[in-house]
């Protein structure tokens, strides 16, 4: 899994970092070559959110205010990745594994983009799933009823939008629609 790990200050998620690179994952930092909290500001090339991230990491003291060290995770939230708040000592609790809490994280952030097409959609359609990949977001609507191929098109389209508004990182926005009614109008 590729892993941001943000820290509101240099060193505090050290342990969870050897941690999650023993586990078998890919840690990835916002901090430049100075520390400072974007790798983006010296080179637009480098910043971590153009490529695939499963999940941001937010390592914070316990009831410490915000830092500027915090800002991939803004960053993450803007590109709707997944984000999970850690604290030193507890960073998921016990017998918690790094795979459910972001699995957890993963199911906010698609329950998002279903939201978005609900809203845009309403009750036209039956059931809607997403799954967000890298570079990519893929929605499939159930219809129940017979339905004309020019209103699925619309209802596509529709959807599409949707999430182009709630995401507009996602360079691939894939949609299927199912019938559970196969007849076409």
């Amino acid at each position: 899994m590729d892993v941001l790990l943000i820290e509101s200050s240099p060193g505090i998620a050290s342990t969870l970092q050897h941690r999650l690179i023993r586990d078998g994952h890919e840690v990835i930092s916002c901090n430049d070559s100075d520390g400072g909290p974007c790798r983006g500001v010296e080179s637009h090339e480098s910043c971590p959110m153009d490529q695939h991230i499963d999940v941001a990491v937010l390592a914070r003291e316990r009831d410490a205010a915000p830092s500027l060290n915090e800002m991939g995770s803004v960053c993450a939230l803007r590109h709707r990745v997944p984000l999970v708040t850690l604290y030193p000592g507890d960073e998921f609790g016990p017998g918690v594994s790094t795979e459910i809490a972001a699995a957890v994280a993963r199911r906010e952030v698609e329950a998002g983009y279903v939201a978005a097409v609900r809203r845009r959609l309403g009750h036209a359609i039956d059931d809607i799933a997403v799954l967000r990949e890298h570079q990519r977001v893929h929605v499939t609507l159930t219809i129940g009823k017979s339905t004309s191929a020019q209103a699925i098109s619309m209802l596509a389209d529709r959807a599409r939008q949707a999430v182009r508004e709630h995401d507009r990182h996602t360079p691939v926005v894939d949609i299927s629609v199912v019938m559970l009614d196969p007849k076409i109008g």
